[in-house]
């Protein structure tokens, strides 16, 4: 397996909150920009300080939204400008996220293949960039799940999540509260649609 520079003992691995017995849905993109964070800057972004919940109560990304109009993107109105002041940049199937229009264009208008999203990912692992695989869940695709890779090898990504989705087909590999899963690349090929994605937060060279 090729993997991130990531000592999994030590990452700040978080989970999903809970209202009462029922987890909070349509938070995946949060908690992967929340792993992307943490990856470049662990003493800023970690469990304890500045975690997606904290995120998400202190508005740094755009609005705090019910799981019922995430659908909007208006929970990331202000995240280029919040990436640029921590010297990071989106890419979101290699498009430059600079604004908040060029955020929204790229989840619903930007197109890639399985295997051209399948190199991109492997060739961010290969050069230490933060990335995340972006698959549908239901309704061809407009039902999707963002996670955070932190390898691959011939057959699987590894990822990290914040909880298991159901009816995703992947395995977690470790008996503790660490979501750090096993998902086949067949499971993405099988699930890929006209909005399959690729994230990439990159350092910002300008």
């Amino acid at each position: 397996m090729k993997a991130l520079l990531i000592d999994t003992e030590k990452f700040g691995f978080v989970e999903r909150e809970k209202n009462g017995s029922k987890t909070l849905t349509n938070r995946c993109g949060r908690d992967f920009l929340y792993y992307a964070l943490h990856y470049y800057l662990p003493t800023k972004f970690n469990p304890k300080n500045l975690n997606p919940t904290q995120i998400e109560s202190q508005k740094l990304f755009g609005l705090r939204l019910p799981s019922f109009l995430m659908w909007t993107q208006l929970q990331f109105y202000k995240l280029p400008k919040y990436l640029k002041t921590n010297n990071l940049k989106l890419f979101i199937n290699e498009k430059e996220i600079n604004l908040f229009k060029d955020f929204f264009t790229a989840i619903f208008f930007s197109r890639i293949t399985y295997q051209d999203a399948i190199k991109k990912i492997e060739q961010s692992i290969d050069k230490g960039v933060a990335s995340g695989i972006d698959i549908g869940l239901k309704y061809g695709g407009l039902l999707d799940h963002v996670i955070f890779v932190y390898g691959y090898d011939q057959d699987f990504l590894y990822v990290f999540d914040t909880h298991q989705v159901p009816i995703l087909e992947y395995s977690k590999l470790t008996e503790d509260n660490k979501y750090l899963m096993r998902l086949p690349k067949a499971v993405i090929k099988s699930r890929w649609t006209t909005f399959g994605r690729v994230w990439e937060l990159k350092k910002d060279s300008v």
